[in-house]
């Protein structure tokens, strides 16, 4: 990294993505290549396996970019684009539920009017963090990006107490999957990246839990799946119409290698 970028890290604001590119430890060199967030061995990575079919980094990157796809599209379709622009594979939409509807929802009315008059904007700023996941996440894989899914939310959006408990189940799974993931991942700055987004994502969880009156922070220590498992019970809500041949090989690549 230059002195000139540097100098630039360290008076932006800290919420922009640059910055949390940045503070990732991914940024710089590590992105010269067309965006491919490959080092020299980087590409290689096995997760302390000598097994060549083994998982790579490279992979639960895309597992994780698969899930925030989907997390991302379920949040702007139900309360619309917002006013940052929108990565390839998170289609825009106009919204279900606009600020009053959230707001107004029977499910906030015995909270105090400080959590309902702030609900749609902090579900807003949820949305908009799990589409910096996905532009992040494109960006680091740059050419190995996967492409996404196709969802449908219907049945998770028929009204706003259907959207805030989809939310927080998809936010605690979320939880569970980088916590299970992370066991396969080998290269330093991929983990603390990792790490980084999983904090975000129980931060997350725990509003939506408060919000839906339940505890925001359940057990002393946050449960941890494997990733077929993770691809199992999303698969189970019926949200994914379809996926493209390199998701459904990557799905197969964990569940042969028993991940």
């Amino acid at each position: 990294m230059s002195k000139q970028t540097r100098s630039v890290a360290l008076t932006e604001r800290p919420d922009t993505r640059g910055a949390f590119l940045r503070k990732a430890g991914i940024g710089g060199a590590a992105l010269v290549g067309g965006g491919v967030l490959l080092g020299a061995g980087a590409g290689t990575a096995r997760a302390g396996h000598d097994n060549p079919t083994a998982i790579t980094d490279v992979d639960v990157l895309n597992f994780a970019l698969t899930l925030e796809y989907l997390e991302a599209s379920f949040y702007v379709q139900a309360l619309g684009s917002g006013r940052q622009a929108l990565p390839p594979g998170v289609p825009g939409s106009n919204g279900k539920f606009k600020r009053g509807a959230i707001t107004g929802a029977k499910q906030l009315a015995d909270f105090g009017g400080r959590i309902r008059s702030t609900s749609y904007a902090y579900l807003s700023a949820i949305r908009d963090h799990e589409v910096t996941h996905v532009a992040f996440l494109r960006t680091a894989l740059g050419a190995s990006a996967a492409p996404a899914c196709t969802f449908d939310f219907s049945k998770g959006l028929t009204n706003v107490g259907t959207f805030l408990a989809t939310a927080r189940t998809l936010e605690n799974t979320g939880v569970m999957a980088y916590d299970g993931a992370i066991r396969y991942v080998d290269t330093g700055d991929f983990l603390q990246a990792g790490a980084q987004i999983a904090t975000v994502e129980a931060r997350h969880a725990a509003y939506l839990n408060l919000i839906t009156r339940q505890s925001p922070f359940p057990s002393a220590f946050d449960a941890g799946k494997k990733p077929s498992d993770i691809v199992a019970a999303v698969l189970a809500t019926g949200f994914v119409k379809s996926c493209p041949q390199p998701v459904l090989d990557l799905f197969a690549k964990f569940k042969a290698n028993g991940a």
